[in-house]
């Protein structure tokens, strides 16, 4: 199966035999992780296991060099998967952003460079700011948001086009008290309607979120 896939959109995530090498290392090989239902997914592992090189795959940043990827129905054979991308949203450790613009100017340019047009990038963009409170910081530069409220940008725009899969990486990091409960409330709205894999060195608050939890240690030597 290929561009066409069935049942693209649905929240499901299938990453089998995941193999990439970074010069002579092999960071990941043939690594599994598959959601077919809603919920949420913790990723852990030691520094260096992967972790990070493995959603930055699902999130069709690198490509996979070995194994199958299936993200919301659709096969990604390449790492430049334009469509697939679209049915991702990813919080890596730093923001995506253009620090010197506006959290609303980030927003409608990342809702444009997904394919929408001006009215719909607008809309979007709106409906991230209502949805994560950032309506006091709309005009604001994103540099000169606090770490808990950039993480709130990076969750909006994550969030931009409410995709079926989410990935978060470490998104703990950093965060006051209010954003965390901001992002344990979130995680507990997403649960039912998308695959959210959560890394983190967190070990104990994975445990009491996640439905089930995949260790990339496991089985090494």
């Amino acid at each position: 199966m290929g561009a066409g896939d069935h049942n693209e959109g649905r929240a499901s995530l299938a990453a089998r035999g995941i193999v990439r090498d970074f010069g002579d290392a092999r960071v990941l090989d043939g690594v599994d992780l598959v959601r077919e239902v809603p919920g949420i997914v913790g990723l852990v592992g030691a520094n260096g296991s992967g972790k990070t090189t493995l959603l930055r795959i699902i999130a069709q940043v690198v490509a996979h060099e070995g194994g199958e990827l299936v993200v919301a129905g659709r096969t990604v054979e390449r790492g430049d998967d334009a469509r697939a991308r679209r049915l991702v949203g990813w919080v890596p450790h730093e923001a995506l952003a253009w620090r010197d613009s506006s959290v609303a100017h980030n927003l409608r340019y990342a809702a444009r460079l997904a394919g929408l047009d001006r009215r719909g990038a607008g809309a979007a963009a709106d409906a991230a700011i209502a949805r994560w409170d950032l309506g006091a910081y709309r005009e604001a530069a994103v540099r000169t948001l606090s770490r808990g409220w950039t993480q709130r940008y990076a969750f909006a725009r994550a969030d931009l086009l409410e995709p079926p899969v989410l990935l978060l990486d470490e998104p703990t990091n950093g965060l006051d008290v209010r954003a965390r409960t901001a992002l344990d409330e979130a995680l507990d709205g997403w649960r039912s309607s998308r695959v959210v894999v959560v890394a983190s060195h967190e070990r104990a608050w994975l445990d009491e979120r996640a439905d089930e939890v995949v260790d990339l240690g496991a089985g090494r030597a």
